[in-house]
């Protein structure tokens, strides 16, 4: 239990491990991918579980008052009674604080992702806004329908129109805290050197895929508008509405943008993006999840503070299903 299924459990965890995966691709291979390691860990969990039952079956069976004591006291000689009486407040005193630290955080969430945020956030960013992602999966790996998540614009007319245009009026604004602000068309952006990454999606939901996007470096973009150095925020703004009726949004820290896998995507699987997934642009940033991956862009604003926008908590799902504003992978 110690010195085989202890390690074997904490490596098929780190297998599943979407950072993990991206910095070093071959290491979840070697469980079968990140779904072989699940369900090697599950089994391990379930024999962590027997054991926990069956030793807890031996200690009630041998005698609960004499190996409490030697558990809690040391020895069983005396106060076998007392033994029992702390280990019984001890489980009590866990169960009581799930339940009142459930209670709180389901009542006022937001106030308890800012104060965990403050303690945890400052590590987050040390540990990963420099981390570099190496995957490049082979096109045999790509895989053969890509979930879509999240509806596309619905009764926008200056969407619809575009679309209907087939995108040719369509034009990115980048704005704020720039020396240049500028507009790009979607053939304005063909123009600009395009790359090709194929890469595996991370949903927050706990689904992946793999797909090609091509398309143009961010940082590409940006150096043209020359950012202002107060800039440590870069916004997205989509033509999608979020739960709450308002444009969809999420930010980025300023050191996210010069990554090599942060593109713009206009193609996906060497196919102009589908409506479902972000047409006529999406951002791709490969360190991060998901949902801050904003697809229909709209616009993108340099900002100093994220705290002046919407509900203040750094995105639309940050605003409203208090997700966290630092979302590495």
């Amino acid at each position: 239990m110690i010195f085989l299924l202890g390690p074997f459990l904490i490596l098929t965890g780190a297998a599943q491990s979407p950072a993990i995966e991206a910095r070093c691709p071959r290491y979840a291979r070697i469980f079968g991918g990140r779904q072989g390691a699940c369900s090697l860990h599950f089994i391990g969990l379930v024999l962590f579980a027997l054991f926990t039952l069956g030793h807890t079956i031996l200690v009630i069976y041998t005698g609960p008052g004499r190996n409490l004591g030697d558990i809690t006291l040391g020895q069983h000689e005396h106060d076998t009674g007392l033994a029992i009486v702390i280990a019984v407040i001890v489980i009590v005193a866990i169960l009581v604080l799930y339940v009142l630290t459930s209670l709180l955080s389901r009542r006022n969430p937001r106030r308890w992702v800012i104060a965990l945020g403050a303690v945890f956030r400052p590590l987050m960013r040390l540990l990963t806004l420099r981390a570099r992602s190496r995957q490049q999966y082979p096109r045999s790996e790509i895989s053969p329908y890509l979930i879509v998540n999240g509806y596309p614009p619905r009764a926008d007319e200056e969407y619809e129109r575009l679309r209907a245009g087939d995108f040719a009026g369509w034009r990115l604004h980048v704005y704020g805290l720039v020396e240049e602000p500028r507009e790009f068309s979607l053939a304005d952006l063909q123009e600009l050197p395009a790359m090709t990454q194929i890469t595996k999606h991370h949903c927050i939901q706990g689904w992946c895929g793999i797909a090609a996007w091509r398309g143009i470096a961010l940082a590409d973009v940006l150096k043209q508008c020359r950012p202002l150095p107060q800039a440590r925020y870069i916004l997205f703004r989509s033509y999608q509405r979020d739960t709450a009726g308002r444009p969809f949004y999420e930010t980025l820290d300023t050191r996210l943008f010069d990554h090599p896998q942060t593109i713009l995507a206009y193609e996906m699987n060497d196919q102009p993006l589908t409506i479902e997934h972000g047409a006529p642009l999406r951002l791709r940033v490969e360190t991060q999840l998901g949902f801050k991956m904003v697809k229909w862009l709209r616009e993108i604003e340099l900002i100093e503070d994220y705290r002046c926008i919407g509900d203040g908590m750094g995105g639309s799902r940050e605003d409203l299903m208090h997700y966290e504003q630092v979302a590495s992978i």
